[in-house]
């Protein structure tokens, strides 16, 4: 029936019929085949660029491996290995600061502890103290205790003159010191150990 059809069509008709036949088999190949095999390739495509941004990204973090593991030796000796007591926390804080008031010269009159704030990666322990001395005296041993490797800082004070004295200040201050949790301790020391292990 199809070969009647055929040969009763002109060559014209039937180069027009073959060229329409042709871009139907070329339209139905492109649906059936080409068009999810070529939004397979682009599926993968994107998958490999997004990959190739993730190693990026790692290696950058990688190069970046000896200076945070350099940071973490800088910084392990404000991370408490484990959780001290209170007592004993305050009883070295306040030995810290008698003997800084001892080396700049300071009359420690009081020192007491007071509160303890709680926060997600550290404690801040608080003590108040009253204390007198020459002014210079009292600024250096204020200048000592920020700039201590202990943590601690000057969070309020107030300095009157000492009356009948020349020179000489009584101060009131309280003072903060920090303790870094020891989870983040274990967590920070413990991660260069495992990348080494890959």
């Amino acid at each position: 029936m199809f070969h009647n059809f055929i040969a009763k069509l002109s060559e014209k008709e039937k180069k027009i019929l073959y060229i329409t036949l042709a871009f139907a088999a070329l339209a139905l190949m492109d649906r059936l085949f080409l068009g999810p095999v070529l939004d397979q390739l682009k599926t993968i495509e994107d998958k490999i660029v997004e990959q190739e941004d993730t190693i990026k990204r790692d290696l950058r973090f990688l190069a970046y491996k000896n200076k945070i593991v350099k940071n973490i030796e800088v910084f392990s000796k404000y991370f408490e290995k484990t959780q001290k007591d209170a007592d004993v926390v305050n009883r070295d804080f306040l030995s810290v600061v008698e003997k800084l008031a001892t080396k700049n010269k300071v009359n420690l009159i009081k020192s007491n502890p007071s509160e303890v704030k709680k926060e997600n990666n550290f404690t801040q322990y608080f003590a108040t103290l009253d204390c007198s001395g020459q002014l210079k005296d009292v600024i250096s041993f204020m200048h000592s205790i920020n700039s201590t490797e202990e943590l601690l800082k000057i969070t309020r004070f107030n300095l009157t003159p000492k009356r009948g004295t020349e020179g000489e200040v009584t101060a009131s201050m309280t003072i903060a010191k920090m303790i870094v949790n020891p989870d983040i301790f274990v967590s920070q020391t413990s991660s260069p150990k495992k990348a080494k292990k890959k």
